[in-house]
């Protein structure tokens, strides 16, 4: 077994000084396979901020056996640790860890600590960022981040195992490398989490405005609700998704959605539609009250689907009832549209409601508008 040591400054990053404490520790391991059962830990890296270095702890076997002195000498090497920030670590580095342990006799480890897997968060906003797939080095890509190391986890096996036979320092250097960018470039990943922070914590709006919009083909403007959002934290890299009818843009330190304005005569359905008739003439209904001086050949008697009445104006659409009274292009679905007023663009508290609710369509947990519309 070999160990290596190496410390840096603490990169002078506001994510960093946010989301990493000092003596939060990021932990990343390499192995000969992806099953505990018939693989095993060559390298397990560790960094730790102590005050404003980064102390990098990197212990690798230089054969297969030395499997338990790097596991011991990295759990007498972690405590005490706040937390512990992975890359897929609650799926694979502990669960890996563990079942090593116990194939190597070692007494059942408690944890002590708090576990922070950057996966978990990023696997979530990965069709925001329109990634390729969820692979730490495309979280990397979005952010800008280079690295040197080329090779993948996979790749590096069997240059392991050549380091086996043969203890060449290249291969030696290659094998190190990798692991210290993988918690290089962890570290750098923590930005990721300002796009966490922003979906998770309500919205916060600075201004809205209306604002015209020409669609790509078209010789049109389209009207749109701009609504400008302060996010908790400024903006690692820009990113632009559309959402059915919404797109949102994070750019800096501001958050913008802009939402098509409807332009239309929309239908405001009654509830009762006993209590109506309906005219045809009209395509409205209306009260048997006054329907009563209506021709018999003009009116019939009201359905649920009939039972409606047409306003123009300018309107907003709203996956949940927010705000009353609700119009719709057609028939009464889940989708419907409010209308859009002055007393709504002045009042700060339906603003802030409003661009939350619209928020919730970009994580993957909620889709709002989907077959909806």
């Amino acid at each position: 077994m070999k160990i290596f040591h190496k410390t840096i400054p603490l990169p002078d990053d506001i994510y960093i000084r946010r989301y990493f404490s000092d003596g939060d520790a990021l932990l990343d391991i390499e192995t000969t396979g992806l099953s505990p059962k018939k693989a095993s830990i060559y390298l397990i890296g560790l960094a730790k901020r102590q005050g404003d270095t980064l102390q990098f702890e990197q212990f690798l076997a230089q054969k297969r056996q030395d499997e338990p002195q790097i596991i011991q000498s990295f759990y007498q090497t972690l405590n005490p640790a706040s937390a512990i920030i992975t890359f897929n670590g609650q799926r694979f580095d502990f669960p890996f860890l563990k079942a090593r342990e116990t194939a190597c006799g070692f007494p059942e480890h408690k944890d002590t600590f708090h576990c922070l897997d950057l996966y978990q968060t990023a696997a979530k906003l990965s069709h925001f960022f329109q990634l390729p797939d969820k692979k730490q080095k495309s979280f990397e890509h979005f952010l800008n981040i280079t690295r040197e190391d080329a090779y993948t986890g996979g790749e590096l096996i069997p240059l392991f195992f050549e380091y086996e036979k043969n203890p060449d320092p290249k291969l030696e250097e290659l094998l190190l490398l990798h692991n210290y960018e993988d918690l290089l470039g962890m570290i750098k990943l923590l930005a990721l989490l300002s796009y966490r922070d922003f979906f998770a914590e309500p919205a916060n709006v600075r201004h809205v405005s209306l604002t015209h919009s020409r669609p790509y083909g078209s010789n049109v403007d389209v009207p749109e609700l701009l609504i400008a959002l302060q996010p908790p934290m400024p903006f690692p890299a820009d990113a632009l998704r559309q959402n059915g009818p919404v797109r949102l843009k994070c750019q800096d330190a501001t958050a913008y959605l802009l939402i098509k304005v409807l332009c239309s005569a929309l239908r405001f359905y009654y509830e009762n539609y006993q209590d109506y008739y309906y005219l045809p003439d009209e395509d409205m209904a209306v009260h048997k009250s006054v329907a009563s001086f209506v021709d018999r050949k003009h009116r019939k008697k009201a359905t649920a689907s009939t039972c409606y009445t047409k306003r123009n104006g300018q309107f907003l659409p709203q996956g949940e009832i927010l705000f009353s009274p609700c119009f719709y292009p057609g028939e009464k679905k889940t989708i419907s549209y409010f209308e859009l007023k002055e007393n709504f663009l002045s009042d700060s508290h339906a603003r802030n409601q409003y661009a939350t609710h619209l928020l919730r369509a970009f994580t993957d947990q909620y889709n709002l508008w989907k077959g909806r519309l």
